[in-house]
């Protein structure tokens, strides 16, 4: 009946489905010729019982068929009486624009133009300087990487020994003792998130003192962990025990254990390179992890040609298996 007011000539129907969509309207009125700003007609959906209507996409479509659109609410009616607030209708133009990206739209020769064909790739190999593979190829491609089953790769590194830190839980961690072809000795440590697979890894390479360190370095994590600083919360890193490696001529490397500001203690491995670039390796200590991380001395000491008694002392088992004299290297 409102519709009938407003536009005396338009033929009004309800529940009719509009020309060039699958859409049927709840009130259309249809004009024998387009009547500006409405279009082709004017559509009346009525939003009551029906919440969940997807107001945007249908307004879309009606638009885009050229018929304009009111949205009538509750509180539109009042008896018999529909308020019709014409400000509210959304007309054909500009809102039927179809949705564009990038140039569409514009002229063949325009798009060349915005658009060019891509340029031909180029590709040239660079090697790198002889310094970086020496210091940086084994964080590139672990030595063992699809071979740790077999416990060798068939480029010659041997795993000797590993311990896992944290075999249950979403973070595991553990370390490899690993020889290279040319008899050099480095540990391997490795973390995994068992929940989102990636995983993160830290190669350093020791020397024939690190048994000896690695003793001084057991005592004084014993020590710290007795006394009462391991129990305060700080806001601030604090360092407990550390062990130094010899790494190569390249790089440094050391093993430290932390406690980190209002937090956990933590293993730390670092490497270093002459440029002061640091790589750095950490995961959350847990009760009896130092035990089994003892656990690396034996096969390291046999490594190097010693091997510990029941009383912790050392005795000598023959010539070492690396030459003590050697220089620091890290074989590539």
């Amino acid at each position: 009946m409102k519709l009938r007011e407003i536009f005396e000539t338009a033929s009004v129907e309800h529940e009719k489905q509009i020309p060039g969509t699958d859409r049927i309207a709840d009130v259309v009125a249809t004009f024998t010729a387009e009547l500006f700003p409405f279009g082709k007609g004017l559509i009346v959906e009525i939003q009551h019982k029906h919440d969940d209507k997807e107001i945007g996409p249908i307004s879309w479509e009606y638009l885009n068929a050229g018929y304009s659109v009111f949205w009538a609410y509750q509180s539109d009616f009042e008896g018999h009486d529909m308020t019709f607030a014409e400000h509210r209708v959304k007309r054909p133009w500009p809102h039927a624009v179809p949705l564009v990206e990038g140039v569409e739209g514009y002229p063949a020769s325009v798009q060349r133009l915005l658009e060019p064909d891509p340029i031909e790739e180029v590709r040239m190999e660079v090697s790198f300087p002889a310094e970086y593979l020496r210091a940086h190829a084994l964080e590139v491609i672990p030595p063992l990487r699809g071979y740790y089953d077999e416990g060798q790769s068939p480029a010659g590194w041997e795993r000797i020994d590993t311990v896992s830190l944290h075999g249950k839980g979403r973070e595991r961690a553990w370390v490899n003792v690993l020889r290279s072809p040319s008899n050099h000795i480095f540990l391997e440590f490795w973390k995994r998130d068992a929940k989102r697979g990636n995983s993160e890894y830290l190669i350093t390479h020791i020397g024939s003192e690190f048994p000896e360190r690695f003793e001084a370095f057991m005592e004084d994590a014993r020590m710290w962990f007795k006394s009462e600083d391991i129990d305060q919360q700080v806001a601030h890193w604090v360092g407990g025990a550390s062990v130094s490696f010899r790494g190569t001529t390249l790089c440094e490397s050391w093993l430290s254990l932390v406690m980190v500001p209002f937090g956990p203690v933590k293993f730390v491995v670092a490497r270093r390179d002459t440029k002061g670039n640091t790589r750095t390796w950490a995961v959350n200590y847990r009760r009896g992890d130092l035990g089994r991380l003892a656990a690396l001395r034996h096969p390291i000491r046999r490594l190097f040609g010693e091997e510990l008694t029941d009383t912790g002392t050392k005795m000598e088992t023959g010539k070492p298996t690396t030459d003590r004299t050697r220089t620091a290297s890290n074989p590539q």
